[in-house]
């Protein structure tokens, strides 16, 4: 649902930016089928565009296809030591995360708009089975029915409702090449499509605005057109000869004399000279600003601060996410001597760091310095492998193994598939480097691994009162060089 809400906030900014824009730049111009085409056109990028996501520094850790032939230890052909696994605690949830109210508007919205949508395709259903028992008459190729319901002198589709006696008036022949040239250019099949992106846009103001300027561009449409055949004068004089008439026939009751304002700014725009073409370079505007709001939008990097400048070779070096456990006002444990976890855990993750980008790996950390961030935050950072460096206490002083956990993610089966298998690696490694290990444990309890959207470990390196103010460094290079070899194979 989270991806539901923000993408509702996506299409609607996108929306009300790109229409201001037409509206400042475009409406006065006389470019109608350009404008019309454009209206739809916008309105189409700002549904399908939030939906874009493009991940630009993301590679899989591991393929399935070229991986499953490898032989991965099983738990029950390694031996470990079961020390009780300290990790950091869960941040507590702030009001508007505990209560979900995203959720909730998510859920509101796309129950509102099924319902729009829904009424839709109801109305829209039971118009066409009317209309297929109706009595029709062509009419210079074009099918003509009575009027029914609400519905008179205007087009539906390929019909034209009006009333058959009245096709050879000087009023109804006009009135019907009116909608005949409604037909022509399809401005039905629009306002079909407009009306479904209302089901979906339902609570911003501006496709109701959109709606109306695409029936005001049709009108304009029709209008150049018949008005070719009339004459311009000729067509407008009939036009307002006909609303200052006293009484109306009923068959007038057209759309195209219903509301004279509008009708004297249709008559304002046909008698106006048309837009010169050199205008038409003011649609180069939209380059710029769609580009704009699909970096902004569909484009998922880490934040460029918190990326660490390096020496690997680019598109060829794994990219790993380093996150130092705790920080700021979450100090984690602090051991006899009163070292704070945060300290110890941020120190570990510069020491490997360092070890891994002389090996031609890219590093990124969380966070490079003393602060806090919720773990749904440092979970969100993507790359080759998230590694959350944490250690425990004891209070025997005794030394306690490295321990390890890997998600239990029913969502991202594949994710948690690599990470189990990353972790067991990572443990027959650090046997290899002659470092005592537990058994990695499978974890659902940790925001950080539920969140990670790569191959994540918590990884605890130990009791934190066996460690003075300093790391050592051949533990660090030990352990490093654990890990440069799991991620490599």
């Amino acid at each position: 649902m989270n991806n539901l809400f923000s993408y509702s906030i996506e299409a609607n900014i996108s929306l009300l930016i790109l229409v201001s824009l037409f509206v400042l730049a475009f409406r006065q111009l006389s470019f109608f089928r350009w404008n019309r085409l454009l209206l739809i056109a916008l309105v189409s990028f700002c549904a399908l565009a939030p939906l874009l996501k493009f991940k630009t520094d993301y590679v899989k850790l591991i393929d399935s296809k070229t991986n499953s032939n490898q032989e991965i230890q099983s738990p029950e052909q390694l031996g470990y030591s079961n020390v009780p696994f300290l990790s950091e605690p869960e941040e507590q949830l702030n009001l508007w995360d505990r209560m979900e109210f995203k959720k909730i508007l998510a859920y509101a919205y796309l129950l509102i708009a099924i319902f729009f949508l829904t009424r839709l395709v109801y109305h829209s259903l039971k118009l066409v089975c009317c209309l297929k028992k109706m009595n029709f008459q062509e009419h210079q190729g074009i099918k003509v029915i009575p009027p029914f319901n609400r519905f008179n002198n205007c087009s539906i589709f390929h019909y034209i409702v009006m009333d058959k006696s009245a096709l050879e008036s000087p009023e109804g022949k006009l009135i019907f090449a009116h909608e005949a040239q409604h037909i022509l250019k399809g401005h039905a099949w629009d306002k079909l499509y407009i009306e479904l992106m209302c089901c979906i846009f339902w609570i911003n103001p501006a496709i109701y605005w959109v709606r109306k300027e695409l029936h005001r561009l049709h009108e304009f449409q029709v209008d150049i057109a018949v008005a070719e055949y009339y004459g311009k004068t000729n067509y407008a004089s009939f036009l307002l000869n006909m609303t200052q008439q006293n009484q109306q026939l009923d068959y007038m009751q057209s759309r195209i004399l219903k509301n004279q304002n509008e009708l004297v700014e249709r008559i304002d725009r046909l008698m106006r000279n048309l837009s010169p073409r050199t205008k038409g370079y003011q649609y180069l505007l939209f380059v710029p600003c769609i580009f704009v709001l699909i970096v902004s939008f569909s484009f998922i990097n880490p934040p460029k601060e918190k990326i660490s400048t390096t020496s690997a070779v680019k598109n060829s070096a794994k990219t790993i996410v380093l996150d130092p456990g705790h920080g700021g006002k979450d100090s984690g444990a602090t051991n006899s001597k009163g070292l704070k976890e945060k300290d110890l855990t941020l120190q570990a993750c510069k020491m490997i760091q360092n070890e891994l980008e002389k090996e031609g790996f890219q590093v990124v950390l969380t966070h490079s310095k003393d602060e806090f961030m919720m773990l749904k935050d440092r979970a969100a950072f993507t790359g080759d492998a998230l590694i959350s460096i944490h250690f425990d206490i004891d209070p025997s002083n005794a030394k306690q193994p490295i321990g390890l956990r890997y998600p239990k993610a029913a969502e991202l089966p594949k994710i948690q598939n690599q990470s189990r298998e990353l972790a067991f690696r990572l443990t027959q490694n650090l046997k290899n480097q002659g470092l005592s290990t537990q058994k990695p444990v499978e974890s659902h309890n940790h925001a950080i691994l539920r969140g990670a959207k790569i191959p994540a470990l918590i990884v605890s390196l130990g009791n934190m009162n066996t460690f003075s103010n300093t790391l050592d460094p051949q533990f660090i290079s030990a352990f490093t060089q654990a890990l440069k070899t799991s991620l490599s194979e």
